[in-house]
């Protein structure tokens, strides 16, 4: 899924990196289906994670970080209309989206935390350093103000990325019935 006529860079580029990953490809296995799911659904989030947490883009928006806060208690990737919403326009495939949203909740650390639901490169920068570079300063920011940091890896090659910027296993993997795993990852902030 391109997102080549999406006008918002941050959705367009969610839509680029995610459209087709394991997630997504577990999450809609029609593909003819995901990019007008995916297309709202990231909208939704985008508008959430504004109100309810921070959306970092790098000046050139190749890379879009969505943070939710976790600080008073646990993190919503939607609202409730906007879980609603999702339901409504996965159809036939509503179901994975409410176990994606079950399993990854009942996983959830309960100390406070900042959540990095989402970090997305543009696919025709991924590998460029980008990603790390832009991450780097978001867990900066969290650790000046003494916050430790929580997200699932979507695959063993992001996994090893962030365990070299300080990130644990927290956990057995999360697997999804007949799909990818998500490792659950925590890293406690830098004092230094």
């Amino acid at each position: 899924m391109s997102g080549e006529e999406v006008a918002d860079v941050r959705l367009r580029t969610l839509l680029r990196a995610f459209g087709d990953d394991g997630i997504a490809r577990w999450l809609l296995p029609d593909p003819s289906a995901r990019p007008a799911v995916y297309r709202e659904w990231f909208g939704m989030v985008l508008e959430h994670a504004e109100r309810e947490g921070s959306v970092l883009t790098g000046e050139d928006g190749d890379a879009v970080q969505v943070w939710l806060s976790a600080l008073h208690g646990p993190p919503e990737l939607l609202d409730e209309a906007g879980r609603g919403r999702l339901l409504e326009i996965a159809g036939a495939a509503a179901p994975r989206f409410r176990e994606f949203g079950e399993l990854t909740s009942a996983n959830h650390p309960d100390e406070p935390h900042q959540y990095l639901a989402l970090i997305a490169v543009d696919p025709a920068v991924q590998a460029s350093g980008i990603g790390t570079r832009e991450l780097t300063a978001a867990l900066r920011r969290w650790d000046a103000e003494g916050v430790a940091t929580y997200l699932e890896a979507s695959t063993p090659r992001s996994r090893g990325l962030y365990a070299r910027l300080g990130f644990r296993d927290r956990g057995a993997p999360i697997e999804l019935p007949d799909g990818p795993s998500l490792y659950p990852m925590w890293r406690e902030p830098n004092a230094a």
